[in-house]
């Protein structure tokens, strides 16, 4: 007998349904995430650096704004109005820029470090006896991974604003 005639065959495809021997598995990733059961089992140091990061990404977008509000404004003047007043400011926009950059990159190392230390302190816990190898790790680092996802996700964001208001700044400050 061969080993293709062991499973079913299915009627859409040629390849053989193989069934699925944990049940519980194949729907891991179709529950819904409920935020309050997430938000109870994260660490407290990761839930210190969630609301860290929200602040970070509110004064950083509401920072952008304000600068490429004043971009535009700094973009309509002509080069014969106080030329020395543009290029200060050209300046301080320039300046503010590189500390938002440096404070994502800051928030980056430090969530490489909150999201380290939250992987050591769960293996050191009291856990399910009854889990071993993968299913552990699985079991124990999933919402850690979803955690991580999301903070990748606003820091992404948060670097794409940057990068876009830095070339704004890079086409008015170069010359024509």
């Amino acid at each position: 007998m061969s080993r293709a005639s062991e499973f079913p065959v299915s009627r859409y495809s040629t390849k053989p349904v193989r069934p699925v021997s944990n049940q519980n598995a194949m729907y891991i990733t179709t529950a819904v995430l409920d935020l309050r059961e997430f938000w109870i089992e994260q660490l407290p140091c990761c839930k210190l650096y969630a609301l860290y990061l929200a602040v970070v990404a509110i004064y950083t977008i509401v920072s952008l704004s304000r600068t490429l509000f004043r971009l535009g404004f700094l973009g309509k003047q002509t080069a014969t109005e106080d030329q020395a007043n543009r290029s200060h400011s050209l300046a301080l926009l320039q300046s503010k820029s590189d500390n938002l950059r440096q404070l994502t990159l800051f928030s980056t190392l430090l969530f490489g470090l909150v999201f380290f230390l939250q992987i050591r302190a769960n293996f050191v816990s009291p856990s399910d006896s009854s889990l071993t190898g993968w299913a552990f790790i699985d079991h124990s680092l999933a919402s850690y991974f979803d955690f991580a996802a999301c903070v990748f996700l606003v820091l992404i964001i948060l670097h794409v604003s940057e990068w876009i208001v830095s070339a704004h700044l890079r086409r008015l400050t170069l010359p024509h």
